[in-house]
């Protein structure tokens, strides 16, 4: 009787294991799918996007620039916004963009309260962009997406959305620090 509760426990461990295994590359290939996807959405931004991007950096000589910034889309609908940076020297080549809700306003103009952790959910749902770090070489610049995609579920009204560069510098006390590069850009998406 002890030899067949110790068969049974055998058995159900390495029906375990191979189940986490099967999660695990599913998991895997999952990731590897988003990667996929994230690699062709960021080559697609479009040639008036890139000329207006081109425009804004090397003619005007933005820092930060983010041209066509109104949308407006219907539950389930994508957009894609593109954001140029332009490194004029003097603060290194580690650059990083952070995008966060700012506010919200129902379809009437009311504004809509929202919890910090509310506004956490609709960056993390609706925004899709490149968080590691940028390494642009000084006079040089580079053009990133931020794809924003509503849910079917969302309420009517208009998001806006703040977009910061960052760049990496010395802290006073030794390690480093990350300070805002250029202004502070919006972007708005109307829900209809």
């Amino acid at each position: 009787m002890n030899q067949k509760g110790s068969i049974e426990l055998s058995i159900n461990m390495l029906v375990v294991i191979i189940l986490s295994i099967i999660i695990l590359v599913g998991g895997v290939a999952l990731m590897y799918q988003f990667i996929r996807g994230a690699e062709e959405t960021k080559q697609v931004l479009d040639s008036k996007t890139n000329a207006e991007l081109e425009r804004l950096l090397v003619d005007q000589g933005q820092m930060v620039a983010l041209p066509l910034q109104r949308v407006e889309l219907n539950g389930g609908e994508s957009h894609l916004f593109g954001v140029g940076i332009l490194n004029i020297g003097g603060v290194g080549n580690q650059f990083k963009i952070t995008a966060e809700l700012s506010q919200a306003t129902d379809k009437f103009g009311t504004e809509i309260l929202l919890e910090d952790a509310e506004k956490q959910q609709v960056i993390q749902l609706w925004l899709f962009y490149d968080t590691s770090e940028l390494l642009i070489k000084e006079n040089e610049h580079r053009k990133e997406s931020i794809s924003v995609t509503v849910p079917k579920d969302a309420l009517k009204g208009e998001y806006i959305f703040n977009v910061k560069v960052w760049y990496t510098s010395p802290a006073p006390a030794g390690g480093v620090q990350d300070s805002q590069y250029g202004n502070t850009q919006k972007f708005y998406v109307k829900v209809k």
